[in-house]
């Protein structure tokens, strides 16, 4: 790593382009890191977020002004995931490292080009996966990949959340496939994305999909079949439609047990060496999008801001967004072909 570091003395500066809620989330977890990161200049940020955010106005900038402030060194993209692709290449054109919330582009191909530029321009290129920085799930990561659980049978996530229609009129992307709306590519994303960092990569899906509970242009449920490079197989079910919400549910069953992730909460463990501590301080977002807290994104963006200071890599890669991009979009073309397809693997 050349340029855009920062020494123990020279928190990195990040300009944050969508100070929605997700990007007032982002700001709070940059605000609690300040020996590491700050906020230098917001875009698209209207002004009762910056006062909510305890931002000066005095830090709007339009986004090609903030792609041009040398005092920024990272952009963190919250925008709607149909503009996510577009921000990021632009910011990394400009000499940028990028945080992209989830989707990190709404198809593969498009994330596989922002990883080929980022990593040509020598930038860091990452993509949200708070669910990957919780301990337990670390430690469970840890466990499987060590051999001591056994060997991985099947894994099952279920996300059964809730959003009402008022939630869909708020923003119109959130109800259509092209603005990357959907039950799996925008609630169950980050649920399917540690079914893989547990689990690892997946070379084939099938799946199903249908609009049950609400008047939109896109799914609210789908269901799909996974297939693990491992050999391994999985179920994956999700909808908007499940009131009033209920927590996300993970299990993994392997030659030697299993257990369930309820929430963040480790509620089954059959096995016999110990079970990791569970979570229990991460909300849901069974019925508020919201209610997920900032504490993922706040070990998330530690991880990152000291990543690119030491120049290595961040826990969660561009590469790992990318693969569950890709599984989504494979879940989707499945259900609309009803033929199984293969998963192009980018994950080491």
């Amino acid at each position: 790593m050349t340029n855009n570091t920062a020494t123990e003395h020279a928190p990195l500066g990040v300009g944050i382009i969508g100070l929605g809620g997700i990007g007032r989330i982002h700001a709070r977890a940059i605000g609690d890191l300040p020996n590491l990161g700050e906020v230098r200049a917001v875009a698209h940020a209207r002004h009762e977020a910056l006062a909510a955010c305890g931002l000066p106005t005095t830090m709007r900038r339009t986004v090609d002004e903030l792609l041009a402030d040398d005092s920024v060194q990272i952009v963190a993209i919250c925008t709607p995931s149909d503009t996510h692709a577009d921000l990021a290449l632009r910011a990394i054109e400009s000499g940028k490292h990028v945080v992209v919330e989830k989707p990190i582009a709404l198809d593969a191909a498009s994330g596989r080009a922002l990883i080929a530029r980022a990593d040509a321009l020598g930038r860091t290129l990452v993509g949200i996966a708070q669910r990957r920085y919780e301990p337990q799930n670390i430690a469970l990561a840890e466990l499987l990949a060590s051999g001591a659980l056994g060997r991985p049978l099947l894994g099952e996530v279920l996300v059964p959340w809730y959003r009402d229609d008022a939630y869909y009129r708020a923003a119109p992307w959130r109800s259509k496939r092209d603005g990357g709306g959907g039950s799996l590519a925008n609630q169950g994303l980050h649920n399917l994305d540690l079914a893989l960092m547990l689990l690892g990569p997946v070379v084939e899906v099938t799946g199903q999909s249908a609009t049950v509970a609400h008047e939109i242009d896109v799914e609210d449920a789908t269901t799909a079949t996974l297939r693990f490079a491992s050999g391994a197989m999985g179920i994956l079910a999700t909808t908007t439609g499940a009131h009033p919400g209920h927590n996300a549910r993970l299990s993994v069953i392997t030659t030697t047990g299993r257990f369930e992730l309820d929430g963040d909460v480790i509620r089954e463990w059959t096995f016999d060496v110990t079970a990791p501590m569970s979570g229990g301080s991460a909300p849901g977002g069974g019925s508020d999008p919201l209610a997920i807290g900032h504490a993922g994104h706040l070990a998330q963006w530690r991880d990152v801001l000291g990543a690119i200071a030491a120049g290595r890599a961040p826990r969660a890669t561009g590469q790992d967004a990318v693969h569950t991009a890709e599984v989504i979009a494979a879940v989707y073309r499945s259900a609309a072909t009803r033929m199984a397809v293969q998963v192009e693997t980018v994950t080491a």
